[in-house]
């Protein structure tokens, strides 16, 4: 446990403001804190984030072969999945704040190989927190409301 004198001080600060949140309207700097260390370590803490992990799934409708799909972001790589006709491979992640977050994708079958930005901030984080795709031989197909479909890159 680390005992640095400001780490101390501030853990005091936090356990007299849940104890007392009206102290809250007495410090600024302690609501400002407060906010951070939330912001910062709720999420690896078990605390509910401000927003919604982001579901996202990929349906092979290639017509018969295996589809063998490889996702990254900038941090973190999905590894490899091959996903057989008709079934899916799922993934969910925590967008970050300023809309950038982007997930690629190679899809390779019967000596293909295709890319695609399958999230993609600015395109898709307002369409709400659960994407369902269709991947076709001619490029995947976003489902929803209305059935929106892409070229491969």
């Amino acid at each position: 446990m680390l005992s640095h004198p400001k780490l101390l001080q501030f853990n005091s600060s936090i356990a007299i403001l849940l104890r007392n949140p009206a102290s809250m309207r007495n410090s600024p700097k302690l609501c400002v804190a407060f906010l951070i260390m939330v912001l910062l370590f709720g999420p690896s803490h078990g605390l509910p984030p401000f927003w919604p992990r982001t579901d996202l799934t990929m349906t092979n409708n290639l017509g018969g072969p295996v589809l063998t799909v490889h996702c990254k972001s900038k941090d973190n790589d999905l590894g490899v999945h091959m996903v057989a006709a008709k079934t899916d491979y799922h993934f969910s992640f925590q967008p970050n704040i300023w809309k950038t977050t982007l997930f690629f994708c190679s899809f390779q079958w019967n000596n293909q190989v295709k890319r695609f930005d399958i999230f993609d901030a600015p395109r898709d984080q307002d369409d709400g927190y659960k994407f369902n795709w269709t991947i076709k031989p001619d490029g995947p197909c976003k489902l929803g409301k209305k059935v929106k479909c892409f070229p491969w890159k």
